[in-house]
């Protein structure tokens, strides 16, 4: 139950980045969304007003109040939902195209939740470009490429200033770990390989990363695999499996598709066909 306005934006030009749809919502039940099951090929933003909802991240859990908010590209790995303590949830949300989809994945990796409590020119901006969009009172889709570019890089700088700042109270060790992560994930590396490289015993290898990161390396490399896997079957549907799971660093084909089958509720093979389909016809328009 609840109320919402939204919009949908379409044009026959697409080669930049660009707002697509939007809106406000208070939501009170049955309000629950799953990245990981929800068709398109976009960037979301979705900032909390009042009330708290609930944002899940693997293992991981954050309540959203205020003055918060998330980031997710579709598909992805977040799932998100009313607060369990909490009688409402009001917010607006907007979804971009997804030409900058890298850079957004990457912040959602850095800062999955960021608070905009001491930035309220950004958070202004933010509701006037809402509305706009709710009023389809964009002069031309020019307007709105401006409006989005720069509603993307005052984000991306607080996204890096937030992380920069989380990142001063981590080991130095632990942010190069991840990195390493980051850059091998195609590749059959193990813990016992990092050991070696950082000179760290396994169990601290994975004492240390989940209390920073809230889950453990394993657990992190597999939800960065499949996350470049639903990429490269949007991306490239001609693909075989075994070439997705070989490029994203599974061993098997097999095994691949089981993991990806628990993380998303899909085959690998239907995910890229529904993606495929709706990419065309619903948020994203390649004219």
């Amino acid at each position: 139950m609840g109320f919402n306005h939204s919009f949908q934006l379409h044009y026959d030009h697409t080669q930049y980045f660009h707002l697509i749809g939007g809106g406000n919502e208070t939501v009170t039940a049955n309000y629950y969304w799953d990245c990981r099951q929800r068709t398109g090929n976009y960037c979301l933003f979705q900032y909390t007003i009042k009330g708290q909802g609930h944002l899940q991240i693997g293992d991981s859990h954050y309540t959203l109040k205020p003055g918060d908010a998330f980031l997710a590209t579709i598909p992805g790995n977040q799932i998100y939902s009313l607060a369990p303590d909490s009688i409402n949830w009001q917010f607006i949300y907007l979804e971009f195209s997804p030409h900058f989809i890298d850079q957004w994945h990457q912040m959602t990796q850095d800062t999955p939740i960021l608070s905009f409590k001491e930035h309220p020119v950004f958070v202004k901006n933010c509701l006037a470009l809402n509305q706009i969009g709710l009023q389809n009172t964009f002069s031309d889709y020019f307007e709105n490429t401006s409006r989005s570019a720069q509603f993307f890089f005052d984000l991306l700088r607080i996204s890096q200033h937030t992380h920069q700042s989380a990142q001063d109270k981590y080991p130095e060790w632990l942010i190069h770990y991840r990195q390493w992560l980051d850059i091998h994930y195609d590749q059959d590396i193990s813990l016992e390989d990092a050991a070696d490289i950082f000179n760290k015993s396994k169990y601290t290898l994975i004492k240390v990363f989940k209390y920073y990161y809230q889950q453990s390396p394993k657990q992190y490399l597999i939800d960065l695999r499949i996350k470049k896997a639903m990429r490269l079957l949007i991306e490239h549907p001609e693909l075989t499996v075994k070439t997705v799971a070989q490029k994203c660093g599974f061993q098997s084909a097999n095994y691949f598709t089981k993991v990806f089958h628990k993380k998303t509720t899909y085959s690998p093979l239907k995910f890229a066909k529904e993606n495929t389909l709706h990419d065309s016809s619903v948020h994203y328009f390649n004219n």
